[in-house]
C-alpha cells in the first residue's frame, strides 16, 4: 500500500509540475501574441490617421492653387482695402446678426440682397465652397487676408470678419496655422494645429490646417484654411471589432490629454482624460514597441505604442489589452488538457502496476531452487 501511495503521489506531483510549466509557457505565449497584436493595432491606427491628414493636406494644397480660389482672393483683397474701416462689422451684421437662418444654419444664406460687390462675389463662391465642405467631410473653410482678416467662412460663426493677429481668436489653433502659413508663404508650407477647443465652434475640439495663397508671380495673397472635425479621428480610434472585452485604441497629445474617447467611459474623454504612462512617454519620444504598464484606469495592460507627428506636434497612438483578459484567455485552454493529462496519469499508474506485478529477470535468478526431493512424501511430484 505504501508503495502504491508513494508512486501515485509522485506521479501526481510530476503532472502538477507539468501543468504549471505548461501554464506559464502558455501565458507567456499569449502575452507575446497579444503584445504583437497590440503593437500592430497601434501601427495600423497610426497609418489610418496619417492617411486622413495626408488626404486633407493634399486637398488643401490643390485648392489653394486653384485659379478660381486665387482670383477670388485677389478680389477680396481689393474689396477689403476699398471698403475701409467698419467693413468687417457690416459683414458680420449681414451674415450673422441679420441672417434669416437660425444659429447652426447660417451657412444657408447665399446672398443677403444688399447689392454690394462682396455679396455678389459671395453668392458666386459660397454654394461651391459649401458643397465642398459638406461632401468632403470638413467642418469649415476659410479665406484669410494677408493681414489676418478672415474674409470668408462657410459656417459664418463668430470668427467671421475678425482678425487673427490682434482679434479675439488670435490665440487659437486657427491663429496658429495662419501665422505659420504666412511665415512659410515662400514655400507654401502646410501648417497643422494640434487638437484644441475652439470658442466660435461652441468650444468643441478642432484641428486646423492652412497654407498660403500666392499669385502666379509668387505674390503672397493670403491664407486658405480648413477646420477638421474630430468625428473621423474618433471613428478610427473607437473601432473595436476583434479586440475582445478589454481592447481599446486611443491617442494622447503632448499635454498627456486624450485626443480620442475611452472605450470604457460613457462621457467624452477628449481633452479631458490624462494618460501619464511609460508607453505614452516613449511614444511621444518617438519610440514604438510594446510593454506592460498600468493604464489611466490603474489596470495592468499590455500596451502597444507608436509615435505620430501632426505638423509640429507629437501624438502617441496607443493600443491596449487588459492583462487579466490575456490570463483568462490563456487559462481557457486548461479544461481541454484535463482529459489527456488524466489519461497520461492513468497510463503511468498502469505501467507501474504492470511492471511491478511481474517478476523481473534479476528477481527470477535470485529465487531459491526447489528440488523434487524436497516435497513431503505423497506430495505433488511429477
Amino acid at each position: 500500500m505504501k508503495f502504491w501511495l508513494g508512486w501515485a503521489a509522485a506521479l501526481a506531483v510530476m503532472i502538477a509540475v507539468l501543468i504549471f510549466g505548461y501554464s506559464q509557457w502558455n501565458l507567456r505565449y499569449y502575452q507575446g501574441y497579444i503584445g504583437d497584436r497590440a503593437q500592430l493595432l497601434a501601427e495600423l491606427r497610426r497609418g489610418a490617421l496619417q492617411e486622413y491628414f495626408a488626404t486633407a493636406q493634399a486637398e488643401l494644397r490643390f485648392w489653394s492653387r486653384n485659379e478660381g480660389i486665387v482670383n477670388s482672393q485677389i478680389q477680396l483683397n481689393t474689396l477689403w482695402d476699398d471698403e475701409g474701416e467698419g467693413f468687417d462689422q457690416r459683414l458680420r451684421a449681414l451674415y450673422i446678426y441679420d441672417n434669416p437662418h437660425p444659429a447652426g444654419f447660417l451657412l444657408n444664406l447665399d446672398d443677403p440682397g444688399d447689392g454690394s460687390a462682396y455679396s455678389d462675389l459671395h453668392a458666386r463662391t459660397h454654394p461651391v465652397a459649401r458643397q465642398f465642405v459638406t461632401h468632403r467631410g470638413y467642418y469649415d473653410f476659410f479665406l484669410i487676408g494677408p493681414e489676418g482678416d478672415i474674409y470668408y467662412t462657410v459656417e459664418k460663426e463668430d470668427d467671421f470678419a475678425t482678425n487673427l493677429v490682434d482679434g479675439p481668436w488670435a490665440d487659437t489653433g486657427l491663429g496658429e496655422v495662419f501665422t505659420i502659413a504666412r511665415n512659410g508663404a515662400a514655400s507654401q508650407v502646410i501648417a497643422v494645429s494640434d487638437m484644441r477647443r475652439y470658442g466660435p465652434s461652441a468650444d468643441a475640439p478642432a484641428i486646423f490646417i492652412a497654407t498660403a495663397i500666392v499669385s502666379p508671380d509668387e505674390e503672397f495673397l493670403g491664407v486658405m484654411a480648413l477646420q477638421l472635425p474630430t468625428d473621423h479621428i474618433l471613428s478610427i480610434m473607437n473601432y473595436t471589432d476583434g479586440m475582445g472585452d478589454s481592447g481599446e485604441t486611443y491617442v494622447v497629445g503632448e499635454d498627456l490629454l486624450m485626443r480620442s474617447n475611452s472605450r470604457f467611459s460613457e462621457e467624452s474623454t477628449v481633452l479631458l482624460q490624462t494618460v501619464d504612462s511609460p508607453s505614452v512617454a516613449r511614444a511621444l519620444a518617438g519610440e514604438q514597441g510594446r510593454m506592460v504598464v498600468d493604464d489611466y484606469r490603474g489596470i495592468p495592460v499590455m500596451s502597444g505604442f507608436a509615435p505620430l507627428s501632426i505638423g509640429r506636434h507629437s501624438w502617441a497612438v496607443i493600443a491596449e489589452f487588459d492583462m487579466a483578459e490575456i490570463a483568462e484567455f490563456a487559462a481557457s485552454e486548461r479544461p481541454a488538457l484535463a482529459g489527456p493529462l488524466l489519461l497520461i496519469y492513468a497510463l503511468s499508474l498502469w505501467s507501474v502496476w504492470y511492471w511491478r506485478g511481474r517478476k523481473l529477470p534479476e528477481e527470477l535468478d535470485d529465487a531459491p531452487e526447489i528440488e523434487l526431493g524436497d516435497y513431503p512424501e505423497g506430495g505433488g511430484g511429477a
